[in-house]
């Protein structure tokens, strides 16, 4: 009776082999339904970013047709004629004036106004949050028309404040933004910081609100004043929100158009045409050589990785993570 309970007591072979082969179809039926899951996203990944690139890539290495119904095979040809255009330096030139401008004023405003929405304004925090944040919910072209009105050289109201401080005598006498080759890019520049600062100061506000109050009190039992409280304890504890900001801001930078469409169309002359700008009138304004603008496209995303890259080499070091 003992022998024969030990032998029922044995797994048989049959179900040594089905344990794992149950496990494998049980891993095997999670994974199809984790891809399942996923096929949406990758069918509207696949359509609307990975196929755009590689045919955006295919494209550069063609001579197309106006209207696009001749393709011939060139190589690095548009390549090698967009480096050795002076008009296409000009446009690198512009986009690295236009991000020089945007990016560190928009961070030291953010940081600024995250500061005063966190201390000093704190009672009235969520409406002031509210209002600044409102023109990130904004186009770009509303922006541009908003901006537009506000620059008119005889009815804005930006002439009209430079009127009542006294640095014109009258409205004619005051900048013509858009006409004038050295405030066109000023005000575009204004135009695309205002946009963009909603966004970074609420980011800036969360992290100021992240730090630890003991940091302060131990500073002010010390006898730290408020700007030493600033660079030795909110400045360093932010770092890592700064450059989240840096990055993304950068990126935004590069490839801004709405503002520029609206305001100046790239004028006057090229004095605003940046990089995307020359792009778009490069593929469906001008030449209507999109081998040429898919050529450029490809060496402004080149910059931007570059860019990115130089960041991460560079700054992050002086990141302070805790």
């Amino acid at each position: 009776m003992a022998q024969s309970d030990a032998t029922t007591s044995q797994p048989t072979a049959s179900s040594l082999g089905a344990m794992p082969t149950g496990r494998r179809w049980n891993k095997l039926r999670a994974a199809v339904e984790g891809y399942l899951y996923l096929t949406p996203t990758l069918i509207g990944l696949t359509l609307f970013v990975f196929w755009p690139i590689v045919s955006s890539l295919n494209l550069s290495l063609q001579r197309i047709s106006p209207f696009g119904n001749r393709f011939r095979y060139v190589g690095l040809d548009n390549y090698i004629k967009t480096l050795t255009s002076p008009d296409y330096w000009e446009t690198v030139r512009v986009t690295l004036f236009f991000v020089l401008g945007t990016v560190p004023t928009g961070l030291i405003l953010s940081v600024a106004l995250a500061i005063a929405l966190a201390y000093p304004l704190g009672r009235m925090d969520p409406v002031y949050r509210t209002l600044i944040f409102v023109p990130v919910v904004i186009s770009s072209a509303v922006t541009g028309v908003l901006f537009k009105w506000l620059y008119h050289p005889v009815v804005g109201y930006i002439n009209y404040g430079l009127l009542q401080l006294g640095f014109i005598q009258t409205m004619q006498e005051g900048p013509n933004w858009f006409a004038d080759k050295t405030w066109a890019l000023v005000a575009v520049i204004v135009a695309t910081t205002w946009r963009q600062l909603g966004f970074n100061v609420i980011v800036a506000l969360a992290g100021v609100q992240n730090i630890d109050e003991s940091y302060y009190d131990a500073a002010k039992v010390d006898g730290a004043n408020a700007w030493q409280r600033i660079r030795h304890i909110t400045l360093p504890l932010i770092s890592p929100t700064l450059f989240f900001l840096l990055i993304i801001n950068v990126i935004y930078s590069f490839q801004a158009f709405g503002e520029i469409d609206v305001l100046t169309q790239g004028g006057p002359g090229r004095a605003t045409t940046n990089m995307v700008y020359s792009i778009y009138r490069i593929a469906f304004v001008d030449a209507r050589d999109r081998g040429l603008a898919s050529a450029q496209a490809y060496l402004l995303a080149l910059m931007i990785l570059i860019m990115s890259y130089i960041q991460f080499a560079t700054v992050n070091k002086r990141v302070h993570y805790q």
